[in-house]
């Protein structure tokens, strides 16, 4: 082996493993994935709301079956709430277009108003929730 090859299986090496953190599978742990569940129900029972994706208008069913599905797809990647409000509830992965929640007259991005609903309640806190 030349020490050109020798090069260039280390830059390899190094190439895969600088990019390697942002790659890495997951699994939501059963705590996190009643969190993520319990999300994806408030976005259900959000009746009043509309939630806006690629400029097309949803009711909360809707919407939260296209987080399920979204949810289904990026599993692997998925291990906090937090992960699952990045990948699943911010934007279109094929249009990059945030998502959007409108109540009234009022329009807020989705993952402000999921990371809201994440957020600890007083009330979740004292029995050792986190979803409100």
């Amino acid at each position: 082996m030349t020490s050109t090859s020798r090069r260039r299986i280390a830059l390899s090496i190094v190439a895969v493993l600088a990019v390697a953190p942002g790659c890495c599978l997951a699994e939501p742990s059963p705590t996190a994935a009643k969190e993520i569940d319990l999300l994806i129900q408030r976005v259900a029972s959000m009746t009043t709301r509309t939630f806006i994706r690629n400029g097309s208008a949803s009711n909360s069913d809707e919407a939260a079956r296209h987080l399920r599905d979204k949810y289904a797809y990026f599993r692997d990647y998925i291990g906090t709430a937090e992960d699952f409000i990045r990948l699943c509830g911010t934007r279109s992965e094929m249009t990059k277009e945030p998502y959007l929640v409108m109540s009234g007259s009022t329009v807020r991005p989705s993952a402000d108003v999921l990371a809201e609903e994440f957020a600890p309640h007083p009330a979740a806190q004292a029995v050792g929730g986190t979803c409100r």
